[in-house]
Formats: structure tokens, sequence, C-alpha cells
């Protein structure tokens, strides 16, 4: 079969535009409640006083309606400034995500830069202990080596790694992720589609947006729906289903909740 979803690329940017059309409404906001705070208090000279009794009414709610109007300016044009942030993360996001139908090949290219530079950082422990020195190690000035040779010297013998530790257990820690990821995604590109009916509707996978669907129907019940929701599945009305991200533990707990059996019986 196939993974992800072959309209990632352009939902991401659909979602992207739509954050920069809220971020534009917001900022013409932000524009007009300044311009209107300003007319609220044009025929107020600037600096006069606030008028005794009955006389500074109309000034003292002047002043406050261009007060609640720069609050309203300033509060859209801080919600335009972080709609536009969102569509900056929107489209530079390098997150790998499962619905890219180019998952696979992203995360096995992260996967051997890491191990890459695992493998490297291995040799270059290994060589420091048996030279006592990075100089002459391959990609390694002598320069930077007099630097990381100084600064080595600094720390407890026990401690003299030019890869510390924790780099490379953190890094064999996202080696290991990548890894299981990578089986997931698999597990998901092996699935077959599948078509269960069972008493009030179908189960079904969607390999084209990759999702597993619950297709009722009528309207299920509160508790179904509560149940549903628990279990990861969300309403899609673009779809008329009840859907979660395929992978076969979705499918496994879509077909608990239906007392669907291995079978496919009820």
């Amino acid at each position: 079969m196939s993974i992800g979803r072959q309209d990632y690329e352009e939902r991401r940017e659909a979602r992207a535009d739509r954050l920069e059309e809220r971020a534009r409404k917001a900022a013409g906001k932000a524009a007009d409640a300044f311009c209107r705070s300003e007319d609220a208090v044009r025929g107020i000279p600037a600096g006069q006083p606030i008028l005794p009794g009955a006389r500074g009414i109309p000034q003292r709610k002047a002043q406050e309606r261009s007060w609640s109007l720069m609050g309203k300016s300033v509060e859209n044009d801080q919600k335009a400034a972080y709609l536009q942030g969102r569509a900056d993360a929107t489209r530079g996001n390098t997150a790998i995500s499962s619905d890219d139908p180019e998952a696979v090949e992203k995360l096995e290219a992260k996967l051997k830069a890491l191990q890459d530079a695992q493998e490297r950082d291995k040799a270059l422990n290994a060589y420091y202990r048996k030279h006592k020195t990075v100089k002459g190690f391959p990609g390694i000035s002598d320069a930077q080596a007099a630097k990381v040779d100084a600064r080595l010297a600094e720390l407890r013998e026990a401690l003299r790694r030019p890869a510390p530790a924790f780099q490379l257990s953190n890094r064999n820690a996202e080696i290991n992720r990548l890894k299981k990821r990578l089986q997931q995604l698999q597990a998901v590109d092996e699935m077959e589609h599948i078509e269960i009916s069972f008493p009030g509707g179908l189960l079904t996978t969607n390999e084209e947006i990759n999702r597993v669907q619950i297709i009722f129907d009528d309207t299920p019940d509160e508790a179904t729906r509560a149940k549903l929701k628990a279990n990861g599945f969300r309403w899609a009305p673009s779809e008329g289903a009840w859907q979660t991200q395929r992978t076969p533990a979705a499918l496994a707990r879509a077909k608990w909740l239906l007392g669907i059996t291995e079978e496919g019986g009820i």
C-alpha cells in the first residue's frame, strides 16, 4: 500500500495561507481601532485638563472610548504577530510528519546522518585515547585541535573525551527512536485496505488521506462519541466519518470499540 497523504504539502500550504489571512485581518482591525482611538480625542487639545462637573462628561467619555479602542488596537496587533508567527512556523517546520508521503525517505536520511555522526564521534574519542590529542584526526585543523586539546586539559582525566558521553547517549536515544518510528511507518506501509460492515455502519481504511475511518449510518449516541474521542477518534465533517491516523494499533482500537473480531465478525 502506501503511507502519508498525497495532499500533505497542499494542506500545509493552505493552513499557512489561512493563518496569514487571519493575521492580515487582525492587523487591519488593529489599524482601524488605532485610527478610531485618535479620532475620539481629536477635538480635545493636548494637555487640556478634564473640565469640572457636567462640562467634563463628554471629555471623559471621549478619553475612555479612546483608551478602549487603543487597547483593542494593541490586542489585535499582538494577535496578528502571533498568527503570522504560526504561519511562518508552519512553512518552516522541519519536523517529519507521518502524513508526509516522503516520511520514510526523510527519516532514513536523518537516521543515516545521525549514525554517521555517532561513528565519527566514537572514532574521535578512540583517537584521543590513543594519541592524547585530536591533532591529525581527519577533518580537524591544527588550530581547532589546539583549542580542543586545551579545553580537554582543563577536565578531570575521566572526563577527557572530545565527544562527551551525554552527547553520544542522547544521539543514541534519538537513533533508536527513529528506528522505532521507521518500523511503525513500515508496518503502516504493509497494511492492507479493509472495509468491514457492522450493524449501523462501516469500518474502513482510507489510504488517500492516511486515516482509519468509522462511518455510522446515524449519529452515534453520546456514550459512543465519548468512547471514540477517548480512543483518539475525531469527527471529520468533510469525510462524514470518525477518524484517526492510520496505524495497525488504530485499526485494532477501532475493532475493539465496535466489537469486531479478528475474523471480521461481530
